[in-house]
């Protein structure tokens, strides 16, 4: 029987340059395809963990309400002796609301700055973590974290007392990470009184929190965050303008709130050598869900409680 020889591949060929070169262009188109594909996903993934916490944070407002009979002001000056009180009834009305039996004529350090001669005026952004949070302390790191109001109905910015830690408090309403509570009021300057920030990476403002006074209206003095001082002299805009729907129209949530994320960025604010920037929260009033390309680019990224898909541009 004759036996042909069988025919033997050749051993281990390499990639020729040509075909090395053809799958590194390749590679690169598909990662100039999917990288923008995959940040699109990483992003909105991010953002709606953000939504989710803003949902949140609107459901431990309805507790609040549930508690005390109303939603939680987005501005009150806080006092610590009676003449203070006694010059501001706006401010003495809301704790009124809130806490009717309150004693107006303690002297109270609410700061911890051993007198009781201060007045302490809390933005939307610091309403929102005191009246959900509570009297806010501080770990042995320096880390605030928050430990409701006392139950004493004349006394309820009573602290914890240091002798018996345990005693039943009322609140707190939201469960704050003391890694995102932050003191970010520059002008006149920390208050002790902490903001919460997103999680989203390298956040540099709270959230904000604008209340409509249970359907009475919003002003303008819950929006500002850096600058206490109400009023544009200082040359800083804050976030005080509550969205409307439309120019002169109706605010978004006319009977509720609003709860805003500055969103990714651009991250401005005001820096601590004072250099001014533009408010993180943007400076239109107007969101119009058909019409999102007028949003400025501040405004644009801001994630709400009335926009429906997260971003007011998505």
């Amino acid at each position: 029987m004759r036996r042909y020889p069988q025919k033997q591949n050749p051993a281990g060929r390499g990639f020729t340059l040509v075909e090395v070169m053809v799958v590194v262009v390749i590679i690169g188109m598909l990662a100039a395809i999917l990288v923008p594909v995959l940040g699109g996903i990483i992003r909105r993934t991010n953002e709606a963990a953000v939504k989710v916490e803003i949902n949140s944070m609107g459901n431990a407002i309805a507790d609040f309400k549930a508690k005390f009979g109303s939603d939680p002001p987005d501005h009150v000056h806080l006092f610590e002796n009676a003449a203070g009180w006694a010059a501001h009834p706006e401010s003495r009305g809301k704790i009124n609301r809130i806490w009717p039996r309150f004693r107006f004529d303690l002297a109270r350090d609410i700061n911890l700055d051993n007198d009781s001669a201060d007045e302490i005026h809390l933005s939307g952004a610091e309403c929102l973590v005191f009246f959900l949070g509570g009297m806010a302390n501080r770990d042995a790191n320096g880390k605030f974290f928050m430990t409701g109001f006392s139950k004493n109905p004349a006394n309820p910015l009573q602290r914890v007392s240091s002798t018996n830690i345990d005693e039943s408090r009322d609140g707190p309403f939201f469960e704050f990470n003391p890694n995102r509570l932050v003191d970010v009021e520059v002008v006149p300057g920390p208050d002790g009184f902490p903001e919460f920030i997103d999680t989203l990476s390298n956040q540099t403002a709270p959230y904000l929190y604008l209340s409509s006074n249970g359907g009475r209206g919003y002003d303008t003095e819950g929006g500002w965050v850096f600058h206490h001082q109400v009023g544009l002299a200082n040359g800083v805009w804050n976030r005080n303008l509550p969205y409307r729907q439309t120019v002169n129209g109706p605010r978004w949530n006319a009977k509720s709130f609003q709860i805003i994320s500055p969103g990714f960025g651009p991250h401005e604010r005001i820096l601590p050598d004072g250099t001014t920037t533009l408010c993180p929260y943007g400076v239109d009033e107007v969101y119009d869900p058909e019409n999102v390309d007028s949003l400025s680019v501040n405004d644009a990224d801001n994630i709400t409680n009335f926009s429906a898909g997260g971003r007011m541009r998505p």
